[in-house]
Parts: structure tokens; C-alpha cells; sequence
């Protein structure tokens, strides 16, 4: 995958927010060491590839982790981007990246549980949790869905779809061979 067509600010921006990591990650474990050798390709255009995929503006990023994907929307997109982790570390982490970036985005250190219902258009996460629990929050705040899975979305989907009714779309992820995304929406409970 190529970098996308992103104005020479944006880029500016996100190269700031890839010098922080690197800088970081040697007091706080934001991503996997072995991501670290490439982390344009395995984390921010991993991260930018869904930006067709939201709906709506308002983004809630749900285990935001090192900020992937919505510090990296709240970045480069049009989005009003909230990202929650209950981290405290990571998300001062964030909130340095934000500052240096000048990037406008909500940061919640708390868990998602404890998140007073919103009306988000869409929930977005990253090797957060299986589909089932993400569908949990997905339709606690009335949002569709776009989650970075793996090699076991399948059975994930099956599984969920014991507990949920729910339209879906499966999209290669372009920048990892073994994963991909998928698109949830209109997500009531069964029964």
C-alpha cells in the first residue's frame, strides 16, 4: 500500500506523531516491538485504510492503545474523533500527541463500560476484543462498526450472531496480509 494522498500538513503531522512513538515506546509499551521497524506501514496506513469505511463524523475509538486507528483519523481525517482507553500512561501518551500535532480529539482514560451512552455514527477499534463484545458497544451507542480482525472472523461472526441481527461487509485489510475489516451495521439484539 502507498501512501495515500494526504496534504503535505497531514503528513507532516503524522510523521510528529511516529517520532513521538518511537520516542515513548522505550518508557511505556504502546505497540509491539516488532512493528516498531515500519510503523507508516503496520500502524498509520494500517490505520488510514478505514477512513472510507466511517460513517458519519463522529468517531469513538474504542481500547485506543498507542492511538490506532483514531488518533490517526482525528489527524488526517474530517472526523470528530473521541478515543477511550482506561490506560492513564498511554493516554497522557496521546494527549502529548494531540498537543504536538495540534490535533483537536476527546480523550477518556476509562474503561468503555463506564461510558455514558452517546450518539456516535461510528465505533471503531483495533485488537480490542472479539466481535461479539465489540457488537455490545457498537449498539449501545447506536453506531455501525469497523473492526481490524484476524484469521478467526468467521467463527467470530457465528458467534455473534447467536447474540445479534446485524448486516456486514468483509474487507481485505491492504497492509496486512492475515487480516481483515469488517464493517457492521443496523445491530439489534436477538430476542
Amino acid at each position: 500500500m502507498t501512501l495515500p494522498d494526504v496534504p503535505r500538513e497531514t503528513y507532516e503531522k503524522l510523521e510528529i506523531y511516529r517520532n513521538l512513538l518511537l520516542k515513548w515506546q522505550k518508557a511505556i509499551n504502546l505497540v509491539s516491538r516488532g512493528t516498531l521497524h515500519d510503523v507508516w506501514m503496520e500502524h498509520i496506513l494500517d490505520s488510514l485504510q478505514i477512513a472510507p469505511y466511517i460513517q458519519g463524523k463522529k468517531v469513538l475509538d474504542v481500547g485506543s492503545g498507542g492511538g490506532f486507528p483514531g488518533m490517526v483519523l482525528a489527524i488526517a481525517g474530517d472526523f470528530s474523533v473521541t478515543c477511550i482507553d482506561s490506560d492513564r500512561k498511554k493516554m497522557i501518551f496521546l494527549a502529548e500527541v494531540a498537543r504536538a500535532t495540534e490535533t483537536k480529539v476527546e480523550l477518556l482514560t476509562e474503561r468503555i463500560e463506564k461510558l455514558q451512552a452517546d450518539n456516535f455514527d461510528t465505533v471503531c477499534s483495533r485488537g480490542f476484543s472479539e466481535l461479539s463484545s465489540l457488537l455490545k458497544i457498537t449498539n449501545r451507542f447506536s453506531a455501525a462498526g469497523v473492526f481490524f480482525k484476524g484469521s478467526k472472523l468467521n467463527k467470530e461472526i457465528e458467534k455473534a450472531r447467536l447474540l445479534f441481527d446485524f448486516q456486514y461487509e468483509i474487507y481485505p485489510n491492504k497492509v496486512k496480509d492475515h487480516g481483515e475489516i469488517v464493517v457492521v451495521r443496523s445491530v439489534k439484539n436477538n430476542g
